[in-house]
Formats: C-alpha cells, structure tokens, sequence
C-alpha cells in the first residue's frame, strides 16, 4: 500500500505541475477506513465486530470514518474560495492512523 500511496502522491504532483499554467488544481484525498457496507463485508460476525473494534482503537480519533468525512475533505478542496491556491498536495484523512505509524 506505501508504494501505491507513494505513487498517487508523485501523479498528483505532477498533474498539479502540468495542469497549472491552465488554472486546473489537482489534489488527491487519501482516505483511512470509511465505515461502509463494503468495509464491513470483510468483518463478519462477532469476530468482525472485535476486529473493526481492535482497528478504531488504533486510529487516534478512535472511530472509523463516515463517509460524509470523506466527502468534506473533497468538497474543500473542490471550493475554490476555500482550497483555491492549493494545489499538487494529498490530504490524508484517516484519522490520524498515519500520524500515529509515524511513530511507532
């Protein structure tokens, strides 16, 4: 996943760079666990529901996301009044998890 993460964060930045001079902003959300139907699907059960536990006790924030989260942090950078001088970057938004990698 770091090479994928790794990739994405170089073809954004380079998006970024040729797409500039015509005013088009390229950015990318990188998000952490979302607590979807799909998510839940690969934690089954009881031992699914300790699990999903286990993986927000990781997180600092100490839940998954909604999608909802996920769906802010693109309408930010969407908005050219509040995002608009940003351009070629990654938000993460997980969380914290990556933060909290960082360190371990």
């Amino acid at each position: 996943m770091r090479r994928a993460r790794g990739g994405l964060v170089a073809l954004t930045r380079a998006l970024a760079l040729e797409f500039a001079a015509d005013g088009i902003r390229v950015n990318a959300v990188l998000p952490g666990a979302v607590d979807t139907p799909m998510l839940r699907e690969h934690f089954p059960g009881a031992d699914g529901e300790i699990q999903l536990r286990e993986l927000m006790a990781k997180t600092p924030l100490q839940r998954l996301a909604a999608p909802a989260d996920i769906a802010k942090a693109i309408a930010f950078l969407g908005d050219r009044d509040l995002a608009g001088f940003i351009t070629g970057q990654t938000l993460t938004v997980d969380g914290g998890a990556l933060a909290r990698l960082s360190l371990e």
